[in-house]
């Protein structure tokens, strides 16, 4: 064999292989995010009401509260999500597990490259700019909330004074967060448990642009949580939902923008 035949196979190989890997992930992501294998559903009812606050009620805390007279008010906006978890089978532990367990890093994917025309011309993107950047604005906030809160202690307890440790806390986080276009790579990633996993929390938000077809919220597999709503004002629905699920209350304040 002549090295330059010899060559030109190594040089293949080198090309091949990640290639195939990738592709092997990619093959993988679809299972990753909607396993097989059955778990228990679970509904939740979240209203949005006028005044841009949410509520979350189960079905049956729903009609038990209608039957004592209440009303929503007019104008209040419904969603039904179904929520399902894969780790434990109990949705709502393993929403709390999901994103309350310490990571090293956390990406928050925010839909595919087509979200970029938010920035450069909204009337051609298939959904709503505004409730898709009103949803990833909170889940990341919500995100980076549970990080700091976990550094800040770590820095309590390493012996810093309580400045010190929420510098601590905004610098750690800052370094491991990150924001991705649902690509290629990025199913790639997911699909070869790369991300969304015990040391790399993951986050995909899909929406009316990237085919949605249900309003539900799965947690299939550890450090990975996954939003799908039929419209963008669903997906920041199933935000709320989430910080309704796992006891989140924001500062008096400090509440972010979006309702």
């Amino acid at each position: 064999m002549s090295r330059r035949l010899l060559l030109a196979l190594v040089l293949l190989i080198l090309i091949a292989a990640p290639l195939g890997y990738l592709g092997y992930g990619y093959s993988n992501y679809e299972d990753s995010i909607h396993p097989s294998k059955s778990s228990p559903a679970k509904t939740y009812l979240v209203f949005k009401l006028p005044d841009g606050r949410y509520l979350s009620l189960t079905p049956k805390e729903y009609v038990n509260l209608t039957l004592q007279g209440f009303k929503l008010p007019a104008g209040t906006e419904g969603y039904a999500i179904n929520i399902t978890g894969y780790v434990t089978g109990i949705p709502e532990v393993d929403i709390n597990m999901t994103l309350r367990a310490p990571y090293e890093k956390f990406t928050i994917i925010i839909g595919d490259t087509n979200v970029k025309l938010c920035s450069s011309s909204p009337e051609e993107f298939v959904g709503s700019c505004v409730d898709r950047t009103a949803a990833v604005t909170e889940i990341s906030a919500l995100t980076s909330t549970l990080f700091k809160r976990y550094y800040y202690w770590k820095g309590l307890q390493e012996g810093m004074d309580n400045a010190s440790a929420k510098a601590y806390a905004y610098e750690e986080t800052m370094k491991r967060h990150d924001i991705r276009y649902l690509t290629f790579f990025t199913k790639s990633l997911i699909g070869l448990g790369r991300i969304g996993n015990k040391k790399h929390l993951a986050v995909v938000l899909l929406g009316p642009n990237e085919g949605a077809t249900t309003n539900r919220i799965t947690v299939p597999r550890e450090g990975l949580i996954v939003l799908e709503g039929k419209s963008d004002s669903a997906l920041r629905a199933e935000v709320a939902l989430i910080e309704h699920i796992i006891g989140f209350k924001w500062p008096e304040g400090n509440q972010t923008s979006t309702g």
